[in-house]
């Protein structure tokens, strides 16, 4: 049996293709075996469709966060994140994210995001506004809510004052605030 040489046509459809579609897809599409892709594939440099240069993928991401990697997917599907959505060589997809797009998307939504519990340089570039909030987070440790602070919680945010300058004047986390308020409402 000859071997078939790929033409230059099926090497960039794999290019462009690769971590798009499944590989028994190319092959289909290739008229190829899926051995004969994947052998293809390894030999194009393209075998680990997960090393994506420069991005992390949502568990990676989500570990540097100190959050649940359900809590990325539910911030990619419902939030507005940016991803790169790849397949792997058969079944499993990952979502890519790119550290630019996690930035922007994490100025916009601050409140979703501790970023006390970022540890510096872990997402490289970081922008200037990240590292004086993360400054700010890391300087005001937990500590235990007073009952003058609960009412004092409690009123401001009942006469319209924001999460942001009520945790200013608390010396707490935005996020901080806006918990302690929902359990407090609830109550």
């Amino acid at each position: 049996m000859k071997k078939r040489k790929g033409t230059e046509d099926e090497i960039n459809f794999l290019k462009d293709n690769v971590g798009i579609i499944k590989v028994p897809t190319i092959a289909e599409k290739l008229e190829r075996t899926e051995e004969a892709v994947v052998i293809k594939m390894k030999r194009l440099g393209m075998g680990n469709t997960r090393n994506q240069e420069g991005y992390l993928n949502a568990t990676q991401l989500a570990r540097i966060l100190n959050v649940d990697p359900k809590t990325v997917k539910l911030w990619i599907n419902n939030h507005g994140l940016k991803c790169l959505k790849k397949a792997t060589r058969f079944e499993k997809k990952y979502y890519f994210i790119k550290p630019e797009d996690f930035w922007i998307w994490a100025s916009e939504n601050r409140s979703k995001v501790d970023f006390s519990k970022i540890e510096p340089r872990m997402i490289l570039p970081e922008p200037e506004w990240f590292i004086e909030e993360s400054r700010i987070t890391r300087d005001v440790n937990y500590k235990v809510w007073t009952v003058k602070e609960e009412r004092k919680l409690l009123m401001m945010m009942t006469d319209g004052t924001s999460p942001k300058e009520v945790a200013k004047q608390l010396n707490r986390s935005i996020i901080s605030v806006k918990r302690k308020y929902n359990r407090l409402k609830i109550n």
